[in-house]
Parts: C-alpha cells; sequence; structure tokens
C-alpha cells in the first residue's frame, strides 16, 4: 500500500468503519486491520495547550494538545496533531492561527476520532471553518 492509497482510505472511510478501544487509544480500520490510529495518553502537565482563544473559550478553559499517529503494519506513516477542549468533551483540529480554517483532511479525520458526536458543534463555537481547497 502506497502512502496515497492509505491517506485516501482514512480521508474517505467513516466512524463506523473503525474498531474503537478508548482503553487503549487505538483505532483499527475494519477493512485492512494493517492500517490502525494510536492516541498516546494526555499528560496532564506537559500537553496543556493555552494561549489561543478558540481551544479556552468554552466552559472548562482546560485544553490539552493530542497528537495521533496513524501506522500502516509496523511503519510509522503520519501525525495529525488536534485539541481536546471543554474537559475533553471535544477534539478539535489545530486550525490556521490567523485564519482559523482547517482543511478538508483534518475534518475527516477529526469525524473518525469524534466519539463524542461533538465535533461540528464544538466547531462552531470555537469558530473554526473547513477551508474548501479549489
Amino acid at each position: 500500500m502506497t502512502y496515497d492509497e492509505l491517506m485516501s482510505v482514512i480521508d474517505t472511510s467513516q466512524q463506523d468503519d473503525w474498531i474503537f478501544s478508548d482503553e487503549r487509544g487505538k483505532y483499527t480500520y475494519k477493512k485492512d486491520l494493517n492500517i490502525r490510529i494510536e492516541r498516546p495518553d494526555i499528560d496532564h502537565d506537559t500537553d496543556k495547550f493555552s494561549g489561543e482563544e478558540w481551544a479556552t473559550k468554552h466552559p472548562d478553559p482546560a485544553a490539552y494538545r493530542v497528537v495521533y499517529e496513524i501506522y500502516y503494519g509496523a511503519s510509522f506513516v503520519e501525525e495529525m496533531f488536534m485539541v481536546s477542549v471543554d474537559g475533553h468533551r471535544a477534539t478539535l483540529p489545530l486550525p490556521n492561527r490567523q485564519t482559523l480554517t482547517i482543511t478538508r483532511k483534518q475534518y475527516r479525520f477529526a469525524k473518525i476520532v469524534d466519539q463524542l458526536g461533538t465535533l461540528d458543534e464544538y466547531m462552531r463555537r470555537a469558530g473554526l471553518e473547513v477551508k474548501e481547497c479549489p
């Protein structure tokens, strides 16, 4: 499998295409068990994310950096940077700081890992928008 093929699988998959273990922080793609996403545990001391209003303007202002790792078999492929906001009630893609926009790729990935179904609501609250590619 090539990089482009793998990223296409992630881009076109739906959340129910993945087996998820919250305890392990792992997602496994049902149609190819070699594809997985791993979410390391958050260290509440070193992973604090502050200074950006879109992430801290929620009822619980604490925000934490979360780095999801994409693997194919034993091979590391890519990292996706996200921010857990409002007491871990939502995990948002890291936007462009000037425009508060995210890419369609970031949005599609965030939909996969959105276990609480809060992504769209929190994107609206934070003022984040998906930037359409030409």
